[in-house]
């Protein structure tokens, strides 16, 4: 990618940037509610060489990553039962459908009665949000497959194993990475304001005390820190994809 290009990708965070600091210099919103940019990056810096900063990203990386494991592979292997086999297809997709646009915020409670007030109710909650994209992800994909190709991988010889291995794994795999990265920063969301609701780790801690303690300077480093933090995520999902994807046009 040439410098232009990359240019013409990332122009509007620096505009961003000088749009903030502008606003900022310009007294016509009070620093408690927009600080300036020297502020925020003093107060960044300051935190991420105490190891303040670190320590609680750390804390809801893990969170995210483990909920996000265990919600997309659960979600996968329910995406392709709902798809492939018609029992469990009548027994819990009209259920499972039907329980998908109810907030999931509504249950934490539940899961905090069960799992405690910790990382585990959080690990918990994450997965529960980002299985529902994962499993109507590979769900539509698997569906969205052609009855000719499945037919045709059948008179070839493939079945069961076989046929989801070489056929209908990489017929979905494009829908159920789309999935996967719909689902990633939904998990991060709900563990950072989990981590905000109640706790004493985490970046949604994190940002929650600096508001209290009246630090805007902090808690626009908390904000700063979950955006690198979903970045990173987002562009490791990407990583993956397209290297699962190298025969398709669907690459960054």
């Amino acid at each position: 990618m040439t410098l232009t290009r990359r240019m013409e990708r990332w122009y509007s965070i620096p505009l961003l940037l000088l749009i903030w600091q502008a606003v900022a210099w310009s007294g016509w919103v009070s620093p408690r509610v927009l600080p300036p940019l020297d502020r925020v990056a003093t107060a960044w810096l300051a935190d991420m060489a105490n190891g303040n900063l670190p320590y609680h990203a750390g804390i809801t990386l893990y969170r995210t990553l483990s909920g996000f494991a265990i919600g997309s592979i659960a979600g996968v292997l329910i995406g392709f039962a709902l798809a492939r086999v018609k029992w469990v297809e009548y027994l819990f997709e009209p259920v499972f459908f039907a329980g998908y646009p109810v907030p999931k915020i509504a249950l934490f409670p539940i899961f905090t009665f069960v799992f405690g007030i910790g990382t585990p109710s959080k690990i918990a909650f994450a997965a529960v949000e980002c299985l529902y994209p994962v499993v109507v992800a590979t769900h539509l994909a698997t569906r969205g497959i052609g009855r000719e190709v499945v037919w045709a991988a059948q008179n070839m010889g493939l079945k069961g194993a076989g046929l989801l291995r070489h056929v209908l794994i990489p017929a979905a795999l494009p829908g159920i990475l789309a999935g996967l990265r719909i689902a990633l920063p939904i998990g991060i969301t709900v563990v950072v304001v989990t981590e905000m609701i109640g706790d004493t780790h985490g970046l949604g801690f994190y940002v929650g005390y600096a508001g209290t303690s009246f630090r805007p300077d902090k808690l626009y480093a908390g904000i700063v820190s979950i955006g690198l933090l979903g970045w990173v995520l987002d562009h490791g999902v990407i990583a993956v994809r397209n290297r699962a994807l190298r025969w398709s046009h669907l690459q960054e």
